[in-house]
């Protein structure tokens, strides 16, 4: 196996929000092992669904791209699609990381549970919240979060996440993110919907807690995490998981700069980007000190050239 001798490998997969019809496409044509492992994920949602995941992703072109039922268990099988080319090239992490619905995938790049039961879960999660017909979705505001403290919260939203500083991301109920907007615009503060239809990280979500926890009961148990395992929102790596763990995940506050310190508290690392879109790449970077010996790499991207990035990544590695 390859290991870098000199920097920790660590795997970061990321959630809703970093998805896109058409990802992992060049993979999906060129890299046999991507292939067959959407493949036989793509067998996965076709029974629990009557769709197909494979053309959701690579022949329809319709948008938005939005569809719980079907993003939610696309943007896990693609991250795992991506480990196992990973792991097909020889690389072995030191430590794997997920943000919100990437802990999915960062699970069975650990060794939590396999790519069947990790797929099916987040298809009963998607299913729970459809049925609680959540009404909400998420908003990235690009200022310092405490200066608009009491404004968000006097339009009834909640912090989901601090992503970098002058980086956060909101939930809330679309009519009350409309007001906001419109209130950020006259403000001159940048912003931009996240491409969900769902209030992820927030007690909005709570009402569809109790189906997911009735799934969670009866499905296969969670082993123990592997050395390596480092939680997306306590920040700490676990060596033991609660049965509510995957449903925490989702629902709950989330803190990227202390995941980044986290690891530069050990040294330098590599950290590579299992997400579609570069979103978990762009945090790092800019939580990183500017004298940090830690370096980045991104893999899929929309604007494509993932079998060039994985000739690099072995060329730094190996």
């Amino acid at each position: 196996m390859i290991k870098s001798g000199l920097k920790p490998i660590v795997l970061l997969f990321s959630g809703q929000g970093s998805h896109y019809r058409g990802m992992g496409r060049e993979l999906f044509e060129q890299y046999p092992k991507f292939r067959s492992s959407l493949e036989e994920m793509d067998k996965i949602v076709r029974k629990q669904l009557n769709s197909s995941l494979i053309e959701e992703l690579y022949t329809k072109k319709e948008e938005p791209f939005e569809e719980l039922l079907i993003t939610h268990p696309a943007i896990v099988a693609v991250e795992i699609a991506l480990y196992e080319v990973i792991t097909d090239m020889g690389i072995k992490p030191d430590f794997v990381s997920g943000n919100s619905l990437g802990e999915f995938a960062a699970g069975v790049a650990n060794g939590i549970w396999d790519a069947t039961a990790a797929i099916e879960a987040a298809i009963e999660q998607a299913k729970s919240i459809c049925r609680s017909d959540i009404d909400g979705g998420m908003l990235a505001v690009l200022t310092e979060e405490e200066k608009l403290k009491d404004l968000y919260l006097q339009h009834g939203l909640f912090l989901a996440s601090n992503n970098f500083n002058g980086h956060f991301t909101l939930s809330g109920r679309m009519q009350d993110l409309e007001l906001f907007e419109q209130e950020l615009s006259r403000r001159e503060i940048n912003f931009f919907r996240l491409q969900v239809t769902c209030p992820f990280h927030s007690p909005l979500l709570q009402q569809a807690s109790v189906s997911f926890s009735q799934y969670t009961a009866s499905a296969t148990a969670l082993g123990n995490p592997k050395p390596g395992f480092v939680s997306g929102f306590t920040a700490k790596e676990m060596d033991v998981l609660t049965d509510d763990y995957f449903w925490q995940v989702v629902s709950r506050y989330t803190n990227f700069p202390e995941t980044v310190s986290f690891f530069e508290n050990m040294g330098p690392c590599l950290y590579i980007d299992m997400g579609p879109s570069g979103t978990s790449a762009a945090f790092v970077k800019y939580n990183l000190q500017s004298d940090t010996e830690s370096e980045i790499f991104q893999i899929m991207s929309p604007y494509k050239g993932e079998m060039k990035q994985l000739k690099k990544l072995q060329a730094i590695i190996g």
